[in-house]
Order: C-alpha cells, then sequence, then structure tokens
C-alpha cells in the first residue's frame, strides 16, 4: 500500500530521510516551499504613568508628593479627576414628546483620593509623614469667607500643572490594623469636595496697560481760569483689542487701577465697568470681578461707591475676545493691570 508523507518544515530546511515499512513504492512530497506562519505578537507593554500627583497647603509652603517613592503613595482609585457632576435642568410642554432643555448647572466637584503612608526604617517617621498630611488638610480653622478650599491637588502631565482647591469631608477616620494598617504603614481613602469645580493654572495671566499724559484744556485746575478744574483728554488705551484665553472654561478677570486716574471704562460684551471719579494719585483700587469672591477695595477699604450703579458684569470666553479701554489720564503713572487663571474641565 502506497503511503504519502509530507514535510512540512520551513523554507530552507533539509528534507530528512523517510522510513518507509511498506515495500510499496512512495511518494514523498516536500512542503518546504510554502511561507512560514506569522508570528504572534508579544502583548503590549502597558505605557508607564507620566502623571503625578501632589497636595500642598494654600500658601505653597508645604508640598507633599504622591509618588510613592517617599512613603506617600496615591493608590489606584482615584474619582473625580475628569469632569465635573451637572445638573440638567429640563421643562415640559404639554403634547411635546420629551422634553426641552432649559440650563446646564455645574455642581461643586467630589474627590476621592485612596493612599498608602509607611516607612520601611522607623516609626517615628511614619508619624511624622501622617502629621504633615494632617497640618495640610485640617486648614479649617480661620475665616474660610471668599475661599475655594483649604488647600490643594495637584497633578502635572504633558498638559502642564493644573491646581484644584479642595477641602477635607471624610475618610481618615482611622481604621487601626488588619488590612487598613501596620505598627509603620496605613491605608485610607481621603474624600474631598471642590466647591469651585474648574482646574487652573499655578500663574495668573496679566495684561497691563497705560496711556501717555494727554494734553490739559479748559483751565490748569489752579483757578487761572473761569473754569476752575483741570480737565485732561480721553486716550483710547485700546479699542476692541483681541484678547485670547487659553483653557477650556470662562474666566473672571480681577483689575488693579492704579492712579492718579481720572477717569477709566472697561467694556467687552456683557461687561461694562465705569470708574466715573477714577482713583487718587498713588492709591489703588483692585476690583474683583468673580461672583464668587465680587469686591471693590480702595487700598485694602471697601469702595464699591467708585464703581458705577449701572455696572455689568461678564466672564471672559475661552478664544478670542474683543476688549475696549478708555482711560483718560494726565500722568504716565496712572495703570491698569487685568488679569486671571486659566482653567479647564479636566485635570489634563
Amino acid at each position: 500500500m502506497d503511503q504519502d508523507t509530507i514535510d512540512g518544515g520551513y523554507p530552507g530546511s533539509d528534507l530528512v530521510d523517510v522510513i518507509d515499512g511498506n515495500s510499496d513504492p512512495f511518494e514523498v512530497v516536500d512542503g518546504n516551499g510554502t511561507p512560514a506562519p506569522p508570528v504572534v505578537p508579544e502583548p503590549p507593554v502597558p505605557p508607564r504613568e507620566l502623571r503625578s500627583f501632589w497636595l500642598e497647603s494654600l500658601d505653597g509652603l508645604t508640598v507633599i508628593p504622591l509618588s510613592g517613592t517617599n512613603g506617600r503613595a496615591l493608590l489606584p482609585g482615584a474619582t473625580g479627576l475628569e469632569l465635573p457632576p451637572i445638573d440638567v435642568v429640563t421643562g415640559t410642554t404639554p403634547g411635546m414628546p420629551g422634553s426641552w432643555l432649559q440650563e446646564v448647572n455645574v455642581l461643586e466637584r467630589p474627590i476621592f483620593l485612596p493612599l498608602a503612608f509607611f516607612s520601611s526604617r522607623a516609626q517615628e517617621e511614619f508619624f511624622a509623614r501622617l502629621g504633615e498630611l494632617r497640618s495640610v488638610i485640617t486648614g479649617w480653622d480661620g475665616d474660610l469667607l471668599g475661599l475655594d478650599g483649604t488647600f490643594r491637588l495637584g497633578v502635572a502631565s504633558v498638559s502642564g500643572d493644573r491646581l484644584l482647591d479642595v477641602t477635607y469631608r471624610s475618610g481618615w477616620e482611622g481604621a487601626l490594623g488588619g488590612e487598613d494598617g501596620g505598627s509603620d504603614w496605613e491605608k485610607f481613602g481621603l474624600n474631598l469636595v471642590a466647591v469651585a469645580p474648574f482646574w487652573r493654572s499655578r500663574e495668573a495671566v496679566v495684561k497691563s496697560y497705560s496711556a501717555e499724559p494727554g494734553p490739559v484744556f479748559l483751565g490748569t485746575g489752579d483757578n487761572t481760569h473761569p473754569w476752575p478744574r483741570q480737565i485732561s483728554a480721553s486716550v483710547k488705551v485700546g479699542a476692541d483689542m483681541p484678547i485670547v484665553v487659553e483653557g477650556d472654561v470662562p474666566v473672571w478677570p480681577e483689575f488693579g487701577f492704579t492712579g492718579p486716574i481720572p477717569a477709566v471704562t472697561i467694556t467687552w460684551p456683557g461687561t461694562n465697568i465705569a470708574i466715573p471719579n477714577g482713583v487718587p494719585s498713588g492709591q489703588t483700587l483692585r476690583l474683583v470681578t468673580n461672583p464668587r469672591a465680587r469686591s471693590a477695595r480702595l487700598n485694602g477699604a471697601i469702595a464699591w461707591e467708585r464703581i458705577s450703579m449701572g455696572a455689568t458684569f461678564a466672564p471672559l470666553k475661552p478664544g478670542l475676545n474683543r476688549v475696549s479701554i478708555q482711560l483718560a489720564t494726565s500722568s504716565a503713572d496712572a495703570l491698569v493691570v487685568m488679569s486671571w487663571f486659566r482653567q479647564w474641565k479636566a485635570a489634563w
């Protein structure tokens, strides 16, 4: 009985002798001309983590890295770092299927940070690390009005550094022994809240504007003219100046007006700020437009009487904005400073 033998070797391999126990002639078919089977690729290596996290005091003097290499580690399972929660308000109309959208409200942001603190050298070092963390997150004493939090959570990535003001809520009541801790290590989760839910830059964007002294007319102000007052020219510092706001969240700018400024007006869509009585020489009027902490102070004292009653406020939108500043001045020392922090909806 004939028997065919197929050699399935790879191309280039030698055909070995085939021994057939039958006396019948047999045929040998060499399969070396067929291509080799594809090589199965190795499973991909997970990319290394390029983000870093830390906690810091509001003044930035105490920074607690959560890298894991210094006895302080952020464990897997942190939540609240991406988009903040929102409340969608809808309305209904009889006879209309579904509903219609009224508004979307961004809510405060809850944060959960699972942490592990430890020391491989001494219990005293472990306790010192816990004490440092405790001193940072328990800064709730004193006047909190106008603050967005009592300490900060920081994230660094290829998108840059971003900060979020937070306040401790719960999670570190303590659980001794078992899987939660030992004499020189402890695992716990911090429940935090960010009442201002957007991440922001560390450094503020600052724009400064001034004007050359204008000519004086209608008298010198020294009673040598029928008009006993000095009036200076109105100077357009900038009409529809292009101002680009980076980030993906509208920003509320803060202003600093340094005198002598007889009068100044600032406008953009939704905003009309006028200071008709100006700012005295050598003094600074600071105006915070953010509704979270809106204020007007002249050298630290409340000075809303210097802002026109019909003033309106609106944030600058992400992207290109057009801002106009009209400054009446008779001195080169007059200065208007506009600043804001870039903001984002997520940590990266």
